[in-house]
């Protein structure tokens, strides 16, 4: 990647996405992150589990970011991993 990226570390549960929540930025750019709950996890016990596997979680954000363009809406949206 070219650019780049500052990860917030600003994790929190998004209710209607059912994710958790982060933000890191490029070249002045917030880009709002969703990692979406897989199923059968609780909620409090997702948010966990991404701050402990935070480097696991940066690669994936960097690669997801060098393989798709970023919509108007600067989020991308992962599907999360057990």
């Amino acid at each position: 990647m070219n650019q780049q990226l500052i990860f917030n570390h600003d994790f929190a549960w998004h209710q209607a996405e059912q994710a958790v929540q982060c933000s890191c930025l490029q070249s002045g750019l917030k880009i709002v992150v969703y990692i979406k709950k897989p199923e059968g996890w609780l909620e409090d016990a997702w948010v966990l589990q991404v701050k402990e596997d935070w480097f696991f979680w940066e690669e994936e954000i960097e690669a997801a970011l060098e393989a798709q363009p970023l919509g108007h809406d600067a989020v991308l949206r992962l599907e999360g991993a057990a």
